[in-house]
């Protein structure tokens, strides 16, 4: 699955969950203009909770405090 988001006028964030196999791990890229992020999951909800994380802030939302180390 691909997907974009915008976080300005001039820029897109794309994103991309891939299933490495057909019962995962699943893979999350994340390719900001300034830096790529690229995680792995167990299930494919997992990723999609973390997509939905980092494009909150990305757009300027705030990080859950479970996610705050």
């Amino acid at each position: 699955m691909v997907s974009f988001f915008s976080i300005g006028p001039n820029t897109n964030v794309r994103v991309e969950l891939e299933a490495l196999s057909p019962n995962g791990p699943y893979r999350l890229e994340v390719d900001h203009p300034a830096k790529k992020i690229v995680e792995y999951f167990d299930t494919p909800f997992e990723a999609l909770v973390r997509h939905a994380e980092i494009e909150s802030v990305l757009c300027g939302g705030v990080l859950p405090q479970s996610r705050i180390n």
